[in-house]
């Protein structure tokens, strides 16, 4: 089955209807440092990574150096760091020495352009920067939009056609994200046939507040899976 990440919790009822709907993991951006709607402290990013409950993972969402990106995971203590930002292969490495005995598990977003289909990477290749991130010490792979006006949650959706053999061809789980909404997350899944998926802008009424009924429909579709 596959599973599925809210992403962009800011409060305790989101966090309430995410879990309630069935979601599997808690996406909480945290001091990104680019402007974006769902940005919240570190301090309650902590809050409501405890909130959580059993048997439910969370996940911080970061960016800037690496340093800060370590440091925002040991105050929070997620499950998994996310990192999504322009970090190189040895800065993702860096990060991932810098957790090293704490638990907390890195994953990478890997951003693909939407007007050309290149990555946002040191190769620009999808698959030639899967087969690095592979390499870097991450336990999976975030496959976002990414537009000259937003660096995530573009609410813009990729070229799944194209993508559709990727998860077949890396060791590690791919996760996709950008642009889905519970229309058509039940068709991306069929054509990309992901680990998991992510969802952050699909789910709102307006930028930064969670609609529970999108929501639950959303996990509903996703759950029905391949």
């Amino acid at each position: 089955m596959v599973r599925v990440k809210i992403c962009g919790l800011m409060s305790e009822e989101d966090v309430e209807a995410a879990a309630g709907a069935g979601a599997d993991s808690l996406g909480l951006v945290t001091e990104y440092p680019v402007p974006v709607p769902w940005n919240i402290s570190r301090a309650k990013a902590r809050a409501l990574a405890a909130y959580a409950p059993p048997f439910v993972t969370t996940t911080a969402v970061v960016g800037g150096t690496v340093d800060d990106m370590v440091a925002i995971a040991r105050m929070v203590r997620p499950h998994f760091l996310q990192l999504h930002g322009d970090e190189t292969v040895d800065q993702i490495r860096a990060v991932c020495q810098g957790l090293e005995g704490t638990g907390i598990k890195v994953l990478k977003a890997l951003r693909i352009k939407v007007d050309t289909g290149e990555a946002l990477f040191s190769a620009t290749d999808p698959a030639d920067a899967c087969m690095l991130l592979e390499q870097s010490g991450v336990a999976g792979i975030v496959v976002d939009s990414v537009t000259s006006s937003r660096p995530a949650g573009t609410g813009v959706t990729l070229n799944w056609a194209a993508l559709r053999g990727l998860s077949g061809r890396i060791r590690l789980p791919l996760i996709l994200a950008g642009g889905l909404t519970p229309d058509n997350v039940g068709p991306a899944i069929e054509a990309v046939r992901p680990y998991g998926v992510d969802v952050i802008s699909g789910i709102e009424r307006q930028p930064g507040r969670k609609d529970p009924n999108l929501i639950r429909k959303f996990v509903q579709a996703a759950k029905v899976g391949y």
